[in-house]
C-alpha cells in the first residue's frame, strides 16, 4: 500500500509540475513546450539587446496537434495567464467581418450590395440617405469593397485631415480623433460622427475598387451597418452572436468614452521612449469600436480563429473559404493579401494583426498545418517613432511567429 501510495503522489506532481520525465515517456509534449520556451525567451534577450530596458514582455499560445501551449517571456513578476486580457486592437476587424458575415449567411444583407442600397426586407438603407452621409463615391461602394479594404474610404485613425480641404473646420491639418480628445479625453464617439467628418471634409483616397488602403474608418461604417441590420448595438450584437456562441467568455468590447480600465485580470502596456517607461493604464476606445476596440485573452484569441477558420464557428465553411479566405494582393510591393476581414502571410497562414496604444499583436490559423498562433508585446518602443515600432514587429514578434512554426512542424 506505501508503494502503490507513494507512485500515485509521483505521479500527482508530475500533473501539477505540467512537464516530467513521466510526460516524455508518452508524447512529445515537453519536449515541444521546452523548445517554445527557450525559443521565445531567446526573442526577448536578443530584443533587450537592440532596446535595454525595455518594458514590456512576449506572450505566445500555440495550438498544434491538438496540444495547446502558453509561455511568456520578460513578464516577471507578473500573473500573466492564457485567461489575462490585453487590448488586441485590429485583431477586432475580424470579428466584425465575421458579424458581417453571419448577417449574409442568414440573408439579413448582401455583401455585394452597395452602401445606397435598400436592406432586405425594410425600406431602409444601408447608410441613411441624408447630407450628413454624403461621403465621396458613396453609390459606388459596396459592402464587400468596405471589408477588403477598396472602398477608398480615408482612414480617420490614422491620417491627418488634408489642410488642403474646402469645408471649414477647426481640424484642418490635424488628426480628427486626437484634437477632438484633446478636448475631451472622456468624448464618446459615435460611427454617425465619424462618417459625418467624412461626408463633410469630402477626403477619399481613391474610386471604389480601384485600389487598396487599409482604413479603420471604414469599419467604423460595417459596424454601422451591423447596427442599422440587426437592430442592436455593434456592442450587443457582436457578444450575443459571435463571442457567446463561439465560447468566448473572456472577451468583451467597451464602447463608451468612460470605459477606460479593462476589467481584471488584465496586462498593462507601455510607452518606451529613449531609454524611460511610461505606463499605460486606460484609455479610451470608443472612437476605434469595430475596428480596434476588442479586449480579449491568448485563449480566446486562439480558440476564435482557429473554430472560425475551420468552419467550427459562427460560419459554415462554405461561407468561410469562399468569401472571408478569398484574399487579393496589398499591392505590387507587398507578398501579403487581404480578404474580408483576413490578412493572409506568406508561410505563416489566415489572421490579424493589431497595433494599438503599445500593444502589438497577431493571430494566425494555419489550415495546411492545422497550427494557430497568438502572439503579442506589450509595449511600444517609441524611440525612434513608428521605425522602431515596424522593428518590433518585423524581427520580434513575426521572427516568434516564423520559429514557432518551424518548432511545431518539424516532424
Amino acid at each position: 500500500m506505501k508503494t502503490k501510495y507513494f507512485f500515485l503522489t509521483l505521479l500527482s506532481l508530475a500533473v501539477l509540475s505540467g512537464c516530467s520525465k513521466f510526460d516524455q515517456l508518452d508524447n512529445t509534449y515537453c519536449a515541444n513546450k521546452k523548445a517554445l520556451e527557450q525559443m521565445l525567451q531567446s526573442e526577448y534577450e536578443d530584443y533587450l539587446e537592440v532596446a535595454p530596458g525595455y518594458p514590456g514582455g512576449l506572450v505566445l499560445k500555440v495550438i498544434a496537434g491538438g496540444e495547446e501551449y502558453f509561455l511568456t517571456a520578460g513578464m516577471d513578476g507578473k500573473d500573466v495567464t492564457g485567461q489575462t486580457r490585453f487590448r488586441a486592437a485590429s485583431c477586432t476587424k475580424t470579428f466584425t467581418a465575421t458579424a458581417i458575415l453571419l448577417l449574409h449567411q442568414q440573408g439579413k444583407l448582401k455583401i455585394s450590395d452597395f452602401i445606397t442600397d435598400t436592406i432586405p426586407g425594410t425600406d431602409q438603407t444601408y447608410l441613411p440617405d441624408i447630407p450628413e452621409c454624403a461621403i465621396p463615391n458613396k453609390s459606388q461602394i459596396t459592402i464587400l469593397d468596405l471589408l477588403r479594404h477598396r472602398a477608398g474610404i480615408f482612414d480617420l485613425g490614422n491620417d491627418d485631415i488634408p489642410d488642403t480641404v474646402s469645408a471649414d473646420v477647426p481640424y484642418k491639418g490635424e488628426n480628427y480623433i486626437d484634437y477632438m480628445l484633446m478636448k475631451d479625453p472622456d468624448r464618446t464617439f459615435h460611427f454617425d460622427e465619424l462618417v459625418g467628418v467624412l461626408a463633410r471634409t469630402g477626403v477619399s483616397y481613391f474610386n471604389p475598387g480601384s485600389g487598396y488602403h487599409y482604413s479603420n474608418t471604414g469599419y467604423s461604417i460595417l459596424g454601422w451597418i451591423i447596427e442599422r441590420v440587426s437592430g442592436m448595438s455593434y456592442k450587443e450584437y457582436l457578444e450575443e452572436n459571435v463571442l457567446k456562441p463561439m465560447g468566448l467568455y473572456d472577451s468583451y468590447m467597451p464602447v463608451l468614452g468612460t470605459d477606460k480600465v479593462m476589467k481584471a485580470p488584465s496586462v498593462n502596456s507601455y510607452f518606451f521612449i529613449n531609454g524611460e517607461s511610461h505606463e499605460l493604464t486606460e484609455d479610451n476606445m470608443s472612437a476605434n469600436v469595430a475596428e480596434g476596440n476588442i479586449v480579449t485573452t491568448p485563449n480566446d484569441l486562439a480558440l476564435f480563429i482557429k473554430k472560425l477558420l475551420t468552419g467550427k464557428g459562427v460560419l459554415n465553411y462554405y461561407t468561410v473559404n469562399s468569401l472571408m479566405m478569398n484574399c487579393l494582393p496589398n499591392g505590387v510591393t507587398t507578398a501579403g493579401a487581404y480578404g474580408c476581414g483576413l490578412d493572409y502571410s506568406n508561410n505563416l497562414g489566415y489572421g490579424h494583426s493589431g497595433a494599438h496604444r503599445a500593444y502589438l499583436s497577431y493571430m494566425i490559423y494555419d489550415p495546411l498545418t492545422d497550427l494557430t498562433l497568438v502572439v503579442y508585446t506589450n509595449a511600444w518602443n517609441m524611440s525612434d517613432g513608428f521605425t522602431s515600432i515596424a522593428y518590433q514587429i518585423t524581427n520580434m514578434l513575426q521572427n516568434v511567429c516564423y520559429r514557432s512554426k518551424e518548432l511545431m512542424t518539424r516532424h
